[in-house]
């Protein structure tokens, strides 16, 4: 089918195969291909480029996504709609759909397979609100060799991922391996059912590997965050916490969100 997101098209295979969104997996159908096509524009995919889409959906944002890209690899954990997408993407001779639970994809492996192909990997997604976070960390720490995440999020989570100011494991997990930005924002009226709230496109450009000693630092350290990084850390260091802290010039009373991603990155030399 040709633009699967323009509205009547849309409704006509939700209505054809008796498809409701679902709560449970936290589904918002876009129906607006001018949108579409402005957050593919978002991104750096060209002919030599995989892209590896997670929760398809009807097929919308794959369906142009296979346009700009050489192969376009979907995940989608509802196997409701496997006779829907067979028949909006019949055409898509480059899209491939695999029904699994993307949280359960061995990432690096998947991409390692792909760059014997091409030489770009983008992660693009219309995510979830619930799952955004788990998402994104499940790529980050992953370590796959990945060249770009673009992703559809909550705006004030996107807004909250890209101030400097705002500080949580997942952003000095993304401060890490690369640079987040605000791409776009997009209207809740565009998609099906309307959420209450508008989305963004947030683009991370991955930088450098990922080093899983700071999932450990981190957790412990946000393990009570009003508590002093000292307190927090002592369920790591035990007996030699003030000292590690002291020689990595850290102030033992700050607490886990006035650190800097340096200075956590210090302590995992600790490790």
């Amino acid at each position: 089918m040709k633009d699967i997101a323009k509205k009547a098209n849309t409704m006509y295979l939700l209505e054809k195969y008796n498809m409701k969104a679902t709560k449970k997996f936290g589904q918002n159908f876009l129906i607006d291909l001018n949108v579409i096509q402005k957050i593919v524009a978002c991104t750096p995919i060209d002919q030599q480029t995989c892209v590896i889409e997670i929760g398809p959906g009807i097929g919308a944002l794959t369906e142009q996504l296979s346009y700009q890209a050489g192969h376009v690899v979907s995940y989608e954990i509802d196997t409701r709609l496997k006779a829907v997408l067979e028949e909006s993407l019949n055409e898509c001779l480059n899209v491939e759909i695999i029904f699994q639970d993307f949280l359960t994809v061995d990432l690096k492996q998947i991409v390692n397979h792909y760059r014997q192909q091409y030489s770009k990997i983008c992660i693009v997604a219309n995510l979830p609100y619930y799952i955004t976070s788990d998402i994104l960390e499940h790529i980050i720490t992953s370590q796959a060799n990945v060249d770009s995440i673009h992703v559809m999020v909550q705006k004030e989570v996107a807004l909250k991922l890209t101030d400097a100011s705002y500080h949580s494991p997942l952003t000095f997990m993304i401060e890490s391996i690369g640079q987040a930005s605000l791409d776009m924002t997009v209207s809740k009226n565009v998609f099906s059912p309307a959420p209450r709230v508008d989305s963004a496109i947030l683009s991370i450009m991955m930088e450098k590997t990922y080093n899983p000693l700071l999932t450990q630092i981190l957790k412990q350290a946000f393990t009570q965050k009003r508590k002093t990084i000292y307190n927090n850390l002592k369920g790591l260091f035990l007996e030699n916490t003030e000292n590690i802290l002291n020689e990595c010039g850290i102030d033992l009373k700050k607490r886990p969100e006035q650190l800097s991603v340096e200075d956590y990155i210090k302590l995992t030399h600790y490790l």
